[in-house]
């Protein structure tokens, strides 16, 4: 039965991103053919030869390299030279057999010559070999249509070495687009996927890279000296019974670079994935500075399992059920080798562990507390961030564990609800009493929570009042978003910080029924309040829209406030509700009552013009504030930083308060002082 070349191409897949596999697989052909040829490591290190030559477009190509990126020629194809054993009748007699090959225990699949053909136009072939200790040249060509043409063994008369060159040829511009452009990254890639020759005991050739567009060579051991911050180790490991190794290399830190496990098969690189261990993170660092870490794996499991593309494995992530204590899984591998990762990075992984902890205590402490209840709950692992996190990546770690110490509580709950048969009072009591002293410790959490947020709001307010470097400042617009954002309704917000009114009086903290922030009285529910004077007026300032509340949803004890916010230092206040912003806030409260007072609902509540009102007014009190104050008969606070007063007539009914901004502050700070300095948050 014969076997169609090209209709293996047509299922073999090689992805796009994986353009270089072709490069990678000449070149570590040519590896395996200098150890065929010289017997011993030294050999292999000190007489074996690979050169790598880049092919590229003789003009440059228009493509989008960015923003302070040199132009490069596209590439079109390589050249891969060895002098290794060379094209003998036993190789070629391999080459010709599509699944055929004498690298068995190599690892090799005979399948890697496909890839050439998969993104390559042409290859072609010329070797150098001893045939009974005459020397032969071998030439021909492989193609998908031809497969192989040529390849007659000729007398070779000249005086040259045994050896075999390769050229790709037509590089395929769908995995041209895809790969590294520049000699250094390819270069840089070659090195990874053949790192493992460079770690092992059993020597690696000397491999060089060139290319048309420069003179200069790259070579790769100089390549590897600088990419290397220690040497290397290796372990053996046993996983059910079967034999692994793992070479632990560190790396000098590099932006791009990951901390990786990598996995290898025929000697080569096939996949890598993150590595995830407490300690181990960008940061990291030892006697010799910042490093990466990879652990490279190989063992026969891995050769057995590797797909024909050499881009994965046919391994399971997790094996469950009859086949779980014989079967690997990815995940197997993965928890034998981090213990061994963790003994050889050792005293670094531990000190950055600790830096860890010490950054993660800085920030609770010092920024939020109200974490502290959920540390508790943690585990070990779990108490430890990169010493580099900022605090925003901090809190939304913090903020998720929170979450899914929540959900671990609901859970725990639904059980509770239903407990079984089986427990003794006891063993059930004592689950009550765990499981209701985790739930406080969250409630105490969402507390402290919200004691953080008031002193955040505080230190914007401070921030707000003061002048600015041109002496002036801050817009109404600042001081007016922190207490409610403009244009929102209660019904838009949280009901814990639905708005900041907290400010002003502890009593506004926890409405009951409607808040709007700077809406017009014709779109608030609670009043039939419209015509021509309505808050959002043409030509005024739309911070000197008012909000307005009303603080139940009965129709007894109902309650109006409205709040009026003025720029801090404003000066020239006048008679007038335009120049005079406690007439204007009484303005909009007889408007309100006039317009019929209802719940948020539609429904009306009786003697809308008795309810009481209460006024604020936030405004810096310079002298023609002070002014306004007196002629409203309002009195002077003992502090002298706010007037207050109750007008009873008819027509007001109402209590008012004008509070200058920086006694709105004081008082604020003042009230809360205690909750911040028991979470450790000091005083203003």
């Amino acid at each position: 039965m014969k076997s169609s070349l090209l209709g293996q191409l047509r299922n073999f897949n090689l992805p796009k991103r994986s353009g270089l596999i072709p490069l990678f697989e000449a070149v570590v052909n040519s590896v395996h053919a200098i150890e065929d040829r010289f017997s011993s490591a030294s050999d292999v290190s000190n007489l074996g030869k690979i050169s790598v030559h880049i092919h590229r477009e003789d003009e440059l190509v228009s493509l989008d390299f960015g923003p302070g990126r040199k132009p490069e020629r596209a590439v079109v194809g390589f050249d891969v030279i060895d002098n290794g054993i060379g094209f003998n009748a036993t190789n070629w007699d391999a080459f010709n057999h599509l699944h055929f090959t004498n690298k068995r225990d190599k690892g090799c699949r005979g399948v890697g010559r496909l890839t050439w053909l998969k993104a390559f136009d042409d290859v072609r072939i010329s070797s150098h070999f001893f045939d009974d200790q005459t020397l032969k040249r071998r030439s021909f060509r492989f193609s998908g249509r031809e497969e192989v043409a040529g390849g007659d063994p000729t007398d070779e008369t000249d005086k040259v070495d045994v050896g075999t060159k390769v050229q790709l040829l037509g590089f395929r511009p769908g995995y041209a687009k895809a790969v590294e452009k520049t000699a250094d990254a390819i270069a840089g890639r070659l090195l990874e996927h053949a790192l493992w020759y460079f770690v092992r005991s059993a020597g690696v050739p000397s491999i060089t890279l060139t290319d048309d567009q420069t003179d200069d060579a790259i070579d790769l051991h100089s390549l590897f000296d600088a990419h290397m911050h220690a040497g290397s180790a290796h372990q053996d490991l046993t996983i059910k019974g079967i034999h692994f190794d793992v070479t632990h290399v560190k790396f000098r830190a590099r932006s791009d670079r990951k901390h990786v496990l990598a996995y290898c098969a025929g000697q080569r690189l096939v996949s890598e994935e993150g590595l995830e261990l407490p300690g181990l993170t960008a940061s990291v660092s030892d006697a010799d500075g910042p490093y990466r870490y990879a652990g490279y794996i190989v063992s026969d499991f891995l050769d057995q399992r590797v797909v024909a593309e050499r881009t994965g494995f046919d391994m399971e992530e997790e094996v469950d059920g009859l086949f779980a204590d014989t079967e690997i899984s990815r995940g197997d591998i993965r928890k034998a080798v981090k213990p061994l990762v963790s003994e050889f990075l050792g005293e670094s992984l531990e000190a950055n562990i600790q830096a860890g902890r010490d950054r993660l205590d800085e920030f609770v402490m010092q920024k939020a507390p109200h974490y502290l209840p959920i540390i508790r709950y943690m585990g070990e692992d779990e108490l430890f961030v990169d010493p580099s996190t900022n605090d925003a990546q901090i809190d939304r770690e913090l903020h998720s564990r929170k979450y899914q110490t929540e959900q671990r509580l609901l859970e725990e709950g639904e059980r509770l609800l239903n407990p079984d048969l089986s427990d003794t009072v006891e063993s059930y009591s004592a689950r009550i009493a765990e499981y209701m002293d985790r739930l406080q410790s969250v409630k105490q959490s969402d507390l402290a929570a919200y004691v953080t947020h008031r002193r955040v709001v505080l230190d914007l307010l401070n921030s707000a009042l003061n002048a600015q470097p041109d002496g002036s400042f801050e817009r109404e617009s600042v001081i007016h978003n922190l207490i409610m954002p403009m244009g929102s309704t209660s019904e838009d917000l949280s009901q814990l910080r639905a708005s900041n009114l907290w400010l002003l009086n502890e009593r506004l903290a926890f409405h009951q029924h409607y808040l709007g922030s700077d809406k017009s009285l014709s779109s608030i529910p609670i009043t039939a309040a419209g015509g021509g004077k309505e808050p959002d007026l043409a030509g005024l300032n739309i911070y000197d829209n008012p909000h307005a509340f009303s603080d139940t949803t009965g129709s007894a004890q109902a309650t109006i406030t409205i709040v009026e916010i003025k720029k801090p230092m404003r000066k020239g206040y006048s008679t007038g509700e335009d120049k005079d912003p406690i007439e204007q806030a009484l303005g909009y409260l007889r408007r309100v009552r006039s317009g019929g007072v209802m719940t948020k609902t539609g429904r009306a509540i009786p003697s809308a013009r008795e309810l009481p009102g209460y006024v604020y007014v936030l405004a810096d009190l310079t002298d023609s504030m002070r002014e306004r104050c007196e002629y409203a008969t309002l009195n002077e606070a003992p502090d002298g930083q706010s007037y207050f007063g109750w007008n009873g007539s008819k027509n007001i009914k109402a209590y008012i308060e004008v509070i200058d901004f920086g006694g709105l502050f004081d008082a604020a700070s003042q009230r809360n002082a205690a909750f911040f300095e028991f979470l450790g948050l000091g005083k203003h």
